[in-house]
């Protein structure tokens, strides 16, 4: 099939949340069919050095096309806060006006034109107005999470009346807008069944097709436990989810923590860490923030456990896959884990207090054989469940069954 993929971002390099899961997507879908990726450039997304003809050149390796629009330029600094104002006055969410452009449409229409397309991939609901700019093709909307609940829970943890007030209007706003499109596609893809539920009753007839967030096991792979009492926590650290969690870590975990285990250190690896981040870093000779990396794995290698505090946020933490393909011991919120087929005191251990926190990070450190225990069994997961091999597959069969509803409307 001629599958087209229209995105928000330009999926490299692969390094954490969206990014991730849409490079190893579209390195699954191109081995068994011709994809044309057609996305917006996020200069936010990518890291410093890396320009939009490194990723196309990336992406060419197996798509048989890769184009790519830059966001409006109002996207940053006043115009995002005149979109936000628009969102609250007009009911339209905020990603919609954010990734609205006729450059884009343009583009689009001239591409369908030139090739006649089986399935398009729109892969963020914001995207969805321009599917129809592709006729006679079957659609596929991804989720990489549900926007609509994403957003309540933000507002419901939003201390700002003000800013409590404009969450829960974009979130009724988003609810709308996925009654809306959702229905207009042939398949929804969601990361985990919890997902699936939180939107199946706004899909309609449409089907719910579940595409998890996945792992690279060839490259992360299992490490010898180093002993020792480093933990690790990582992910970008302007993002709002990763944001809460390191603030609520340091905040209530970290002093009884410390007061338990006065070797116990740890590396914050990510970008764009907060500046009282980097202060406490340079106070306490036990926390190490070196912001983004190339390559984390050697962080991996050297820490003992790994430390997953995210009380929100959407979809599913693919920091706990790497860690898990790592063979790392994890103490994670039970939040942070939800939709994943993890269990725990099996894949890893959960804890949703700070007491209990600490209790079991001390305990995990001090345990080498239930290190072991979870190290065998976690590896076994995510290579049965979470190897992007798996996913892809079931990417292509919601691709399949989108073509093949396709063609039934045809002939009816």
């Amino acid at each position: 099939m001629r599958i087209l993929w229209l995105g928000h971002n330009l999926a490299y390099p692969p390094k954490g949340g969206p990014l991730q899961r849409n490079y190893n997507l579209l390195k699954e879908a191109a081995k068994h069919h011709e994809v044309h990726a057609l996305v917006f450039d996020q200069p936010a997304s990518r890291p410093q050095g890396v320009t939009p003809q490194d990723c196309v050149e990336a992406l060419r390796k197996f798509c048989a096309g890769v184009e790519w629009v830059p966001l409006p330029q109002d996207s940053l600094g006043l115009g995002r806060y005149c979109r936000a104002f628009g969102a609250m006055v007009s009911g339209e969410p905020y990603e919609f006006r954010w990734l609205r452009s006729e450059e884009m449409s343009a583009r689009l229409t001239n591409l369908a034109s030139r090739f006649r397309f089986d399935v398009v991939h729109v892969d963020t609901l914001g995207l969805s107005p321009y599917g129809l700019l592709v006729p006679h093709a079957g659609r596929v909307l991804n989720h990489h999470d549900i926007e609509s609940a994403l957003v309540q829970r933000r507002a419901s943890n939003e201390r700002s009346a003000m800013r409590r007030a404009f969450w829960l209007r974009e979130s009724a706003h988003l609810l709308a807008a996925e009654r809306r499109w959702c229905p207009t596609f042939d398949a929804n893809l969601v990361v985990s069944e919890d997902e699936g539920q939180l939107v199946k009753a706004s899909c309609g007839n449409s089907a719910i097709c579940v595409v998890p967030n996945g792992v690279d096991i060839e490259y992360f792979t299992p490490r010898p436990d180093p002993g020792g009492a480093q933990l690790l926590f990582c992910g970008r650290l302007d993002q709002l989810a990763n944001k809460g969690a390191i603030t609520y870590f340091f905040e209530s975990i970290w002093p009884q923590l410390t007061d338990r285990m006065k070797n116990v250190e740890i590396n914050v690896v990510g970008k764009n860490p907060p500046a009282w981040l980097v202060r406490l870093s340079q106070h306490d000779p036990r926390v190490h923030v070196p912001g983004f990396v190339d390559d984390v794995r050697p962080y991996f290698q050297k820490s003992t456990v790994f430390v997953c505090p995210i009380t929100d946020g959407g979809g599913t933490r693919l920091k706990i896959l790497d860690a898990l393909a790592m063979g790392m011991p994890i103490v994670s919120t039970t939040f942070a884990a939800s939709g994943l087929r993890l269990y725990d005191g099996k894949h890893l251990l959960l804890a949703d207090t700070p007491a209990d926190f600490v209790s079991k990070v001390c305990r995990l450190l001090s345990d080498k054989a239930q290190r072991a225990d979870l190290t065998l069994a976690s590896r076994e997961v995510v290579v049965s469940a979470y190897a992007w091999e798996v996913i892809g597959q079931r990417l292509r069969d919601a691709y399949a069954a989108a073509n093949s509803l396709r063609i039934a409307k045809r002939l009816s």
